[in-house]
Formats: C-alpha cells, sequence, structure tokens
C-alpha cells in the first residue's frame, strides 16, 4: 500500500493535480469578482492550463498574474465588446420570440444565430489570447474564424462555458446547491479539459522550426 502515496504514484500525482486546479479555480473566481475583469481572468486561467503537464509548466500564482497583468487591456476590451453585442443579441432574441408574424420569426432566428457567433468567438477569444499575440480586432476575426474552421470544438467549448449561466436561468435552486462545484472545481477542471480540446484547433497556428 505503501507505493500509493509515493509522490510518483498516479494517485498522488491526480491529487496533486486536483489541488492546483482548485487553487486555480479559486484564483480565477477571486479575480472576476470586479465583473469588467472576467476577460483577464479568463485569459489567465487559459495561459496556466494550457502551460500544465508541458515544459512551460511554473507556478500557478506567478503564471496567472503574469498572464493577468500583461493582458489585461486587450482581454478586458474583448470581454466588453462581447458583452455589449452578446447582451444586445439576448435583447433581440427576447423581443422577437414575443413577436407574431412572418418578419419577426426571420428576425428572431437571425438574433439567434448572431447570438450563437458571439458565444462560439468568445469560447474561442481567450484562449487564443493566451497564446498569441495580435492585435484586437485580428484576435477577434481569428477566433471567429477558427471557431468556424472548428465547429464542433467551439460549440464544446461555449456550451461549457455556457452552462452556468443557463443552469441560473433554468434552475436557480439548483445552481446554488452545487455552490461547491463552482466554488472549487469546474472553472479550473473545465479550462483544462477544453485546453487539450482547443490545443489541436490552434496547433496549426504555431509556427513549424
Amino acid at each position: 500500500m505503501q507505493f500509493l502515496f509515493s509522490p510518483d504514484s498516479k494517485i498522488m500525482q491526480f491529487l496533486s493535480r486536483l489541488y492546483d486546479i482548485a487553487v486555480l479555480n479559486l484564483l480565477f473566481l477571486i479575480t472576476c469578482l470586479p465583473l469588467v475583469t472576467i476577460g483577464a481572468a479568463s485569459t489567465a486561467l487559459y495561459s496556466v492550463v494550457f502551460a500544465m503537464d508541458t515544459d512551460r509548466e511554473g507556478g500557478i500564482l506567478s503564471t496567472y498574474f503574469r498572464s493577468f497583468r500583461r493582458n489585461f487591456w486587450q482581454s478586458t476590451v474583448i470581454f466588453l465588446v462581447l458583452a455589449l453585442f452578446g447582451g444586445a443579441s439576448c435583447m433581440n432574441v427576447l423581443l422577437f420570440s414575443q413577436m407574431g408574424g412572418g418578419v419577426w420569426l426571420v428576425l428572431y432566428g437571425l438574433a439567434l444565430l448572431i447570438l450563437l457567433l458571439i458565444a462560439l468567438t468568445s469560447a474561442m477569444v481567450f484562449p487564443l489570447v493566451s497564446q498569441f499575440q495580435n492585435t484586437t480586432v485580428v484576435m477577434m476575426k481569428n477566433a471567429f474564424l477558427l471557431s468556424l474552421s472548428n465547429l464542433p470544438r467551439a460549440m464544446l467549448a461555449a456550451v461549457v462555458n455556457g452552462f452556468p449561466v443557463l443552469l441560473v436561468l433554468i434552475n436557480p435552486y439548483l445552481f446554488l446547491q452545487l455552490g461547491g462545484l463552482w466554488m472549487f472545481l469546474y472553472f479550473g477542471a473545465t479550462a483544462y479539459f477544453l485546453s487539450r480540446v482547443l490545443k489541436k484547433a490552434f496547433d496549426p497556428l504555431i509556427p513549424q522550426v
């Protein structure tokens, strides 16, 4: 039984990684508290998880806050733009869904499509900012195009990212019951999982030496 508790055992490695993800999850939630910093926090979160299990892996705190500071303004601008257009699209969806007639149905479908494209772009753009440097406009354009060319991965990321919000809207009581999941695991664990999914989409963008 003693080998199970060796630092090199699979169980101890798993528990160590789980601890790292829990710490990262708390860091993410704390730095999201001003709300306007959600973009910078998301970018920093992906900076850490993309480095995990590679030779680039370093301390969680140092890696997180270095990325948070470096990408703060760009990530914040991107978040505010997406939040503005996403909020407007949500209002249009709610408004057009109450209307009758063919024209309103077309507008309702168009608003839903725009909201979907915003969700797909949002799912890609912060991981992209965490790994590459470019202007804000180019980052958003690349995230949009990358989401369309890797649609299954982008859809998966959008669903995973949007699940807590959907749960709040559908069943707030269940959301509160799962408070421990959000506090200690969900965001760090899903970002870790999605970094492995999105890595295959990002690989073609990395210059080959």
